[in-house]
């Protein structure tokens, strides 16, 4: 855990990105102390989390249910890196008046079109319907919008959208109520597909989104705070480092990594996650390489809700070099 003297800012949360917000330190003790969630960001890590069991533990990397969870821990300055929501970036940098910075994107589109039927095709099938979806005020309706705007179905007049509070509430509708339609993201989608030979993912998000703005749909980043930066260049370049190599390994190496998924608690059934891992989008790309996607992105989300960004599009101050 790292001290510092300065009030540490405020962390308000939305969707996934890597940050760093600042504060002035007066001593640190190794390890890195490392928050992600107990998801697609937590399995990117899965490689890295079993070698430091082998090795001189250089990184303490704890996984977390929920995104708030992970905001308390960067606000009282025990955490140095974590895995978020992709807006909840821009919303920090705004809060914080500049004090956090983007290190890279680690999932892109997770989301899917479920039915317990077999009615959808394409996306213009889901006029007239109800879709169960979660994240009310929040990206996952945000991108569902804009799909259907996209493809123009106007989503206040031409669908039922039922929110509902959480992806398992939603999965164990879908799978039980025939002709049921949900947005689910992974690894849930293959959940439910294992649970009802009826179920079916419909249509994938992220090819719709690329169909309609020419890039990837960037659903988690990388963030940590600008002192720890600073102040320990070396050993972030060689985290990051490592956690690409990390991510390289699950997705080259889905068996084995479904197996750490399963040890490290993230998804609880093996074969489960053998399926699931190739189709939660898990990658790295660092700062420089996320600004065009992430800009787009989030000029998106503001024309839909200035508040899911903090108020505004973060500039390019906000993207960190970590070359």
């Amino acid at each position: 855990m790292r001290i510092y003297f300065k009030k540490v800012m405020a962390v308000v949360s939305i969707a996934g990105v890597l940050v760093i917000s600042g504060c002035q330190k007066v001593g640190s003790v190794n390890p890195i102390e490392i928050a992600a969630l107990n998801g697609p960001t937590g399995i990117g890590m899965v490689k890295l989390m079993s070698d430091q069991e082998n090795v001189s533990k250089k990184y303490n990397i704890n996984l977390y249910e929920s995104p708030d969870e992970i905001v308390g821990k960067v606000v009282s300055g025990e955490v140095d890196i974590a895995c978020v929501p992709s807006n909840m970036g821009a919303v920090l940098y705004n809060k914080t008046d500049g004090e956090v910075e983007l290190l890279g994107t680690n999932t892109l589109g997770v989301l899917y079109i479920v039915e317990n039927g077999d009615s959808i095709q394409t996306v213009e099938d889901l006029r007239g319907k109800t879709i169960l979806s979660s994240g009310k005020d929040s990206t996952p309706e945000f991108v569902l919008n804009h799909i259907l705007e996209a493809n123009g179905i106007d989503p206040a007049t031409d669908i039922n959208i039922e929110f509902m509070g959480s992806h398992a509430d939603i999965a164990s509708k879908v799978v039980t109520e025939e002709g049921s339609i949900a947005l689910l993201p992974q690894p849930f989608v293959t959940t439910v597909l294992a649970n009802n030979e009826q179920m079916k993912a419909a249509l994938d998000v992220n090819e719709i989104w690329k169909n309609a703005e020419n890039m990837d749909l960037p659903m988690g980043i990388m963030i940590g705070k600008k002192v720890f930066a600073m102040e320990e260049s070396k050993q972030l370049k060689n985290f990051l480092k490592a956690y690409e190599q990390s991510v390289k390994f699950v997705v080259n190496n889905p068996k084995q990594a479904a197996a750490l998924t399963v040890a490290y608690g993230i998804i609880l059934d093996v074969e489960i996650a053998k399926k699931a891992i190739p189709a939660c989008n898990i990658v790295y790309k660092d700062a420089e390489g996320s600004r065009e996607m992430l800009t787009k992105f989030y000029e998106i989300l503001g024309a839909a809700n200035p508040k899911s960004i903090g108020g505004k599009v973060p500039d390019e101050a906000f993207y960190a070099s970590t070359k």
